[in-house]
């Protein structure tokens, strides 16, 4: 059996990706051929249940700060006492901590997966994970955008040892189709809104990232051609006041709709009309690809990414662009042919080139070949 260890940051749901691609790898790898500790930094994870509910052992380090040795202390103790045979961290700053700790621990294997582009880190944050990339075995890009994002700099300082991988990111296709037939109830229960009215819909964390500025200032030329459509964001984070007042200029706040926090987004997705993303940049992107199972017409931002993983089965914009999401938008709701149309093309790139189960089996074959060398 193949002892795996795995570091994070938080083990929040609301954080989104790389927590829900943990928590998709580790319910789907054999348990028979694999033992599996998740350890998380920051508080208070509220993903923990879900992992000891499919047989995880998860520990919380309480660390109060990037800095705090007291923590990182008590993740070098656990990693002596269990001695796994493979660390695998979620970067930038869990990575700082689990390479360098593994290292002390005598770990024989390490795995970097980095979930960003890292033009877009923080300088320091950039700096302690280039300078310790090279303690890695294998570094894992969740996405072809995110391995060619790799700095000079850092590819100058990896040893021939370091293979680099690209293992893309999947989603359970089946899980979210089990949510769908409850999708009218939810809507009707959870929103001011009708599954009859046109739904313009978006989900994520609420940051300067994902460019909801932009969609929510393309609201009014959307409802100057398409007046019952309404907007529908749905998720929870640090700039939600400031959107909030945003769509209260817009002067159409009573047809746009901030849901906060939702445990299970999946069943509101068959409700959207068109689901668009406007982020500004992005290391993967799993709600554009959640859309695309539901059949959603997907409008998002011409971004490398988002190129990588939507293509042609999808309407791609440029980024902080209302006008540009405003005509992409209302395009597709004047068209129901297309959106039927896209939205079948979405569902097969989806679940034929995003499957959490070639996702797993590309880890799982990771980690056999490192035991194996």
């Amino acid at each position: 059996m193949i002892s795996v260890s795995y570091l994070i940051g938080n083990l929040d749901k609301e954080h989104g990706g790389a927590q829900q691609l943990l928590y998709d790898i580790c319910s789907n790898l054999p348990q028979d051929d694999f033992d599996l500790t998740v350890y998380h930094m920051f508080g208070p994870g509220t993903f923990a249940s879900d992992f000891r509910k499919q047989g995880v052992s998860v520990t919380h380090l309480e660390a109060t700060s990037n800095y705090d040795l007291s923590a990182y202390w008590r993740l070098i103790k656990h990693l002596l006492e269990d001695n796994p045979d493979i660390v695998h961290t979620n970067s930038p700053i869990s990575g700082v901590w689990g390479r360098t700790a593994g290292k002390i621990a005598s770990i024989p294997h390490l795995v970097s997966v980095e979930h960003n582009v890292h033009t877009e880190y923080e300088k320091l944050a950039r700096l302690s994970n280039g300078i310790t990339l090279p303690l890695s075995d294998v570094i894992v890009g969740v996405s072809e955008t995110v391995s060619a994002s790799y700095l000079p700099w850092e590819r100058r300082l990896l040893p021939d040892s370091t293979d680099q991988t690209t293992i893309q990111n999947g989603v359970n296709s089946e899980q979210i189709k089990k949510s769908f037939d409850t999708s009218k109830r939810v809507l009707n229960q959870s929103t001011p809104f009708s599954p009859d009215d046109p739904i313009i819909g978006t989900v994520g964390r609420l940051t300067d990232q994902k460019g909801y500025k932009y969609l929510i200032e393309s609201y009014p030329l959307i409802k100057s051609r398409h007046p019952d459509a309404k907007l529908l964001i749905i998720g929870d984070g640090p700039k939600r006041a400031q959107l909030e007042s945003v769509a209260r200029e817009t002067q159409f706040i009573d047809d746009i709709y901030f849901t906060g926090y939702v445990p299970d987004v999946y069943p509101f997705l068959p409700n959207f009309d068109v689901a668009v993303f406007p982020s500004l940049w992005e290391g993967f992107g799993l709600t554009p690809i959640e859309s695309m199972v539901a059949k959603r017409p997907v409008v998002a931002t011409d971004i490398e990414i988002f190129n990588e993983v939507i293509d042609d089965a999808g309407i791609l914009v440029e980024p902080k662009n209302p006008s540009a999401l405003a005509d992409a938008v209302s395009s597709l709701l004047d068209d129901h042919d297309r959106r039927a149309g896209l939205g079948e093309k979405g569902h097969d790139r989806a679940v034929n080139q995003f499957s959490i189960e070639r996702t797993v089996a590309e880890y799982a074959e990771l980690y056999r070949c490192l035991i194996n060398e």
